[in-house]
């Protein structure tokens, strides 16, 4: 449907809301036609958005149930309480069929995803599962924060038993050896773990349930730690022919086209440990970590980063455990992919 259509659509539905507020005050309206108002309040607008909006068009496909719960809300106000007999028992039976079918289908998607993970269609269960997920919640938050928070559980749980990420084509290189990563997530882990006993105990004084909760928050952010640790060593930076991509770990990626990279210089170490990074630059690693090297790009590169946050950079600053090498590549695959640059732009890309 044609962008220009939805204004129309968006005013005829609020004309017929309208309508049926007014048709449901009148005196002596008849039980067939409370009957009918009711189920067209709550189905006719989610099926109209649904065959007009989404079906012919990207838009995730969970807008659908979103929309039933809106019309529901709409239904409560302007349905009179004289005449909710009928939308009483809908309410009572709807939601949780709505709510099934909602975790039905999220299921279905993970289940798919490990089926396709096992027959080896994908080596990254993440990017399969996000593949599965993305046409029902889209490429917004919602899916951005599932993925996420799998993620904290995928790499924690499982994490110590796959290999780093990478395809036949693809050089991989670490950034987690040389990096004070390992460091950071033993000393947090045992403060994490102390500090969990320790206040347990204290706030079960106060109160037990409290206290349960503060240590399964305790107990996430040990995972959280644990899996962002593995998720560093699982998730290297990627060199292929035409493309690269940094990381760090699930926190944060970007990929970019070779040709794209205008420059690339040795970083400047930061003058402050809080020092402010600039709004277009993405720093790929620890602040405590010694920066190694800038890329700059011609183009700005779209920069994702945890619970679906993105923004587009100019720069990336990063490490790895052999930048040399890493380097290395780049410009070479630069000088083969060089018919469509200029020879100066060549000789730009290291200095």
């Amino acid at each position: 449907m044609k962008k220009s259509y939805v204004p129309i659509l968006l005013s005829l539905l609020l004309i017929f809301i309208g309508v049926s507020y007014f048709i449901l005050r009148l005196n002596n309206v008849s039980d067939v036609l409370v009957v009918l108002l009711t189920l067209s309040l709550i189905i006719l607008p989610p099926i109209s958005i649904y065959l007009l909006l989404i079906r012919s068009s990207s838009m995730p496909k969970i807008l659908v149930y979103l929309s039933f719960i809106a019309c529901l809300g709409v239904s409560y106000l302007i349905i009179p309480s004289s005449q909710k007999y009928f939308y009483n028992p809908i309410l009572v039976w709807f939601i949780p069929f709505l709510e099934v079918t909602i975790v039905i289908s999220m299921v279905y998607s993970f289940i798919k995803s490990i089926i396709l993970y096992k027959e080896g269609k994908g080596n990254d269960f993440l990017e399969i599962t996000r593949m599965s997920l993305e046409p029902k919640l889209g490429n917004g938050f919602v899916l951005g924060a599932i993925l996420t928070e799998l993620g904290v559980f995928y790499y924690s749980l499982i994490g110590w038993f796959i290999k780093p990420a990478g395809t036949e084509n693809e050089k991989v290189y670490s950034y987690h050896k040389t990096s004070q990563i390992k460091t950071i997530v033993i000393l947090f882990s045992i403060l994490i773990t102390f500090e969990g006993v320790l206040f347990h105990f204290l706030i079960q004084l106060w109160s037990e349930v409290f206290a349960w909760i503060f240590t399964i928050l305790n107990m996430y952010a040990l995972l959280y730690m644990i899996g962002l640790y593995n998720s560093v060593r699982f998730l290297p930076h990627i060199v292929s022919f035409n493309k690269l991509i940094i990381r760090f770990g699930y926190q944060s990626s970007i990929e970019s086209d070779i040709r794209n990279i205008e420059s690339i210089k040795r970083a400047n170490e930061k003058d402050e440990f809080f020092e402010k990074q600039p709004k277009e630059t993405y720093y790929a690693m620890l602040n405590i970590d010694s920066p190694q090297y800038e890329i700059f790009l011609k183009e700005p590169a779209l920069m994702k980063s945890a619970y679906g946050r993105k923004k587009y950079v100019k720069s990336v600053i990063f490490r790895a455990d052999n930048p040399t090498k890493l380097i290395e590549d780049i410009s070479s695959n630069s000088k083969s992919l060089s018919n469509g640059l200029t020879n100066n732009s060549i000789a730009n890309i290291v200095k």
